[in-house]
């Protein structure tokens, strides 16, 4: 089904809900700096684009987990992409990053869509006044490329039962495959969502149900199998990858204090949408509107919300957590929300006068704020979001390293990973905390200097505010 984004009488809706996103994004949209997780991916896929490690083995820094076995590599081999095509500022990191949400937010009005509501606003709004949504659009997770392929997965399956063409059936399980190349197997749940359909609807046999999940199934494991059978160095990559993160984590990492821990985390995220639902109702009844009407979408609504819990439960199996683990359920969130709301939404509507001179101000009121947004997003671009210290001192210090070079630092400092992701992003510069290998230039922090060092090595000037950069005598 194509969607119709010419100018109707709910355009401002759509422009104020991305301007208010815009708005309270922009501080960290386009600034420098980056959560460590993503800085690292950036890095890793940075090389990539200048040949530095492969695909199937990709590369930290020559020191810092030159065999970077963490992640499944796809989501580094689309970054590059970008890297190659659009050049090496540090603007692509965040570029690749924006762009998968714009995906996302496409892919839930496409679904939103098929299921032939009005007010595709409406499951935008809900998922973009997440807090983590907000967070996580310019950190570069492997969360947001995720949230692509499981998003095209439901949208694909829900194309299937509409078209009866099994080319979507195949489509919606090869988009988990894609998804299973970049984040593992939590790309897996929608696997669920037939069975869901079926459990809540029933407008399908249980048969054709059946038929279905096993061809998503299927369509799912044939083209890993297929990867693994005519790549070798795809099934050694993804064996490291399921020794490293999956069986490990399981077994031996603990970084949570209870399982429940991504339980309480979705509930603390899931409070704006929660606040913005009561409002809405609270809306509808001062209107006097039959808050009974809701009932009719009840059983789809909680098909979504069912799906995105499949999600985040099995989470749980781990005490390695984190609440960015579940970014991808976040969009089947929104939707089930938007469906328990929307035939209330569907009733205010009926009453608005798109000619009063009250639409007439909120509509030019989301255009200014649309246009606040972006004003705000191009004048943080040029600030520092995080570490402002530690990337302004990065920046000082590489202006005097050769490319590509490799520095000494002091042992206590190794567990530094942004430390690690700049230099290694920036300009490919590596950092050896082994006090043996004698190398040209040493970083310190100022706090460590003393007498001794000064025996061997000379302080470069550069005014920096917490780091020292010093070149042997």
């Amino acid at each position: 089904m194509k969607m119709n984004f010419k100018i109707t009488p709910t355009l401002p809706f759509y422009l104020f809900v991305i301007g208010i996103f815009l708005i309270i994004a922009s501080p960290n949209l386009l600034s420098d700096g980056m959560f460590m997780d993503g800085l690292i991916y950036s890095t890793v896929a940075h090389n990539l684009s200048n040949g530095i490690g492969s695909f199937w083995n990709p590369h930290f820094t020559a020191t810092c987990m030159t065999d970077f076995r963490g992640q499944p590599p796809l989501a580094f081999g689309i970054q590059s992409i970008f890297f190659t095509l659009f050049g090496e500022s540090r603007f692509i990191d965040k570029l690749y990053s924006i762009i998968t949400f714009v995906l996302v937010g496409y892919i839930i009005l496409k679904i939103w869509a098929i299921l032939k509501f009005k007010h595709g606003w409406i499951p935008l709004l809900f998922w973009l006044i997440t807090p983590l949504v907000i967070w996580a659009c310019s950190n570069n997770l492997l969360e947001n490329t995720l949230s692509v392929f499981t998003s095209l997965s439901i949208l694909f399956y829900l194309k299937s039962q509409i078209s009866k063409k099994y080319i979507f059936i195949f489509l919606s399980g090869f988009m988990l495959s894609l998804g299973f190349l970049t984040k593992g197997f939590v790309a897996f749940f929608p696997w669920t969502f037939p069975f869901l359909l079926w459990l809540l609807l029933r407008q399908m046999s249980f048969r054709k149900m059946t038929a279905d999940c096993i061809g998503v199934f299927i369509s799912t494991m044939a083209p890993l199998i297929l990867l693994v059978i005519l790549f070798p160095n795809a099934e050694l990559r993804l064996l490291k990858y399921i020794d490293t993160q999956v069986i490990h984590s399981i077994k031996n990492v603990t970084t949570i204090d209870s399982r429940f821990f991504i339980i309480e985390r979705l509930l603390s995220e899931l409070i704006p949408a929660f606040g913005l639902f009561v409002l809405f109702l609270i809306w509808g009844w001062r209107k006097k509107l039959s808050i009974n009407s809701m009932i009719g979408n009840t059983k789809l609504a909680l098909v979504f919300i069912l799906l995105g819990l499949t999600g985040v439960l099995p989470i749980m199996i781990s005490m390695k957590q984190s609440g960015f683990y579940i970014l991808a359920t976040f969009p089947f969130f929104a939707i089930g929300t938007g469906l328990l709301i929307n035939p209330l939404i569907d009733s205010l509507f009926n009453n608005i006068n798109y000619q009063s001179k009250g639409f007439l101000f909120f509509k030019w009121a989301s255009y200014s704020i649309l246009f606040i947004g972006i004003i705000l997003s191009f004048y943080f671009s040029n600030h520092i979001g995080r570490e402002e210290n530690k990337i302004k001192d990065t920046y000082k210090i590489l202006s005097v390293l050769p490319e590509g070079s490799i520095i000494n630092i002091y042992p206590n400092m190794w567990q530094e990973w942004t430390l690690h992701g700049y230099f290694g992003r920036y300009k490919n510069v590596s950092l050896d905390p082994d006090k043996n290998n004698k190398r040209e230039y040493l970083l310190i922090r100022k706090d460590d200097y003393s007498d001794t060092i000064n025996q061997d090595y000379i302080i470069i000037e550069l005014q920096t505010t917490d780091y020292m950069l010093l070149k042997k005598k």
